[in-house]
């Protein structure tokens, strides 16, 4: 089964799978490896897009590995899941210390570096050496869980490492194809076996897997893998503070380990947990609320006196994955420059904001409020 079922997925492939991508028709395991990283939780069609600009700017792991951190960040502003470009940059340096600048030639080893787990591992080996590794990522698990009828919890122990049997099973017997299959599984997973709209369900017999897969033989299609109920996202609030002089704006460097960790951002109120919508702005003192922030002790009344105008700004929602986010922005003016308290704040141009590594909502606020 296994045999039948990688040469038919190859014979797919060659009709249907995406073709002329940035990052595919080379063995480089750097350019294989920003690309996967890249392509977790991020859509193709934005990594499209991202994935030359981040080649060109850092092309070899050399050139990450000696980048500046902030710099790394810039360029991944927008793409979220900020951890990952702190795991390229430390991945790339472990990458130089311990061997010399060339990635392991195994998905074992590759799985020990910084950020690359076993699924990644098993795509770098695959794509850069031919390695009968298996991958398993979203995508994969639903095509083998419909494929063999798995119905089991996909987030228990015993499921998953049934999967990745599974998984190891069906690769093809020669090392040459498998950049090839392991390309065709991701295609496959992404563009026909997908979560509802699977080419099967609307009586397109087109499918190579449709003759074997036990999923369409009990009619178990739409209920594999198990959707559970979604809970409703908390919401929390806080307010942010653009502090402008003149051309310069403030910003704060937020600590690695929270949200949007090691960005820049504006000033802000810590999150507080909200079922209702955000506080309405008019009840507010706004001067109390720099009290609440990172500048609480390092503002005399002198600085506090230094404000020009307070500009109420429209309220900005921003969805993460698992919350959202209101923010109430403020623009405050001054008529001289209140002093940088600690390493993380920093008095920036307006014209330099788009070298600093900034969360997309925000980078988007500072746009629209750069004059």
């Amino acid at each position: 089964m296994g045999f039948r079922f990688s040469q038919a997925l190859i014979r797919w492939s060659k009709q249907y799978g995406r073709q002329g991508l940035p990052w595919q028709g080379h063995k480089d395991p750097y350019a294989i490896w920003v690309s996967e990283i890249m392509l977790q939780q991020t859509q193709v069609s934005t990594v499209i897009e991202r994935y030359p600009l981040f080649m060109r700017q850092f092309p070899t792991v050399k050139a990450l590995a000696i980048a500046d951190l902030d710099a790394v960040m810039a360029l991944w502003s927008g793409l979220g899941y900020y951890s990952r470009a702190r795991n390229l940059h430390r991945c790339a340096q472990e990458v130089m210390a311990k061997y010399a600048g060339k990635f392991p030639n195994t998905a074992e080893e590759l799985e020990t570096l910084p950020g690359i787990g076993r699924s990644t591992a098993g795509a770098i080996a695959a794509f850069a050496f031919e390695e009968r590794a298996p991958i398993l990522d979203a995508n994969v698990k639903r095509v083998i869980s419909r494929f063999f009828g798995i119905t089991s919890d996909q987030q228990r122990n015993k499921t998953v490492q049934l999967l990745w049997e599974h998984a190891g099973a069906i690769l093809p017997k020669s090392k040459s194809q498998m950049p090839l299959y392991t390309q065709a599984l991701m295609d496959f997973g992404a563009t026909w076996c997908t979560p509802k709209t699977a080419k099967c369900l609307s009586q397109d017999r087109s499918c190579p897997m449709m003759s074997e897969c036990k999923a369409y033989e009990l009619g178990l299609v739409d209920r594999i893998p198990a959707k559970k109920k979604k809970k409703p996202s908390p919401i929390f609030t806080t307010h942010i503070f653009l502090v402008r002089h003149h051309d310069e704006v403030l910003l704060e460097k937020r600590p690695v380990k929270a949200i949007w960790g090691g960005l820049y951002s504006l000033i802000e109120t810590p999150w507080e947990p909200l079922a209702e919508k955000i506080i309405h702005p008019k009840s507010i003192d706004v001067k109390d609320l720099l009290n609440q922030t990172c500048l609480a002790n390092h503002l005399s009344k002198n600085d506090i006196d230094s404000i020009v105008s307070i500009e109420e700004s429209h309220a900005i929602e921003h969805v993460f994955s698992h919350r959202r986010l209101q923010m109430q922005p403020w623009v405050i003016h001054l008529k001289r420059k209140w002093p940088c308290a600690g390493a993380s704040l920093n008095w920036v141009c307006t014209s330099r904001l788009m070298e600093y590594g900034l969360p997309q909502p925000i980078r988007t606020f500072l746009e629209s409020n750069s004059r």
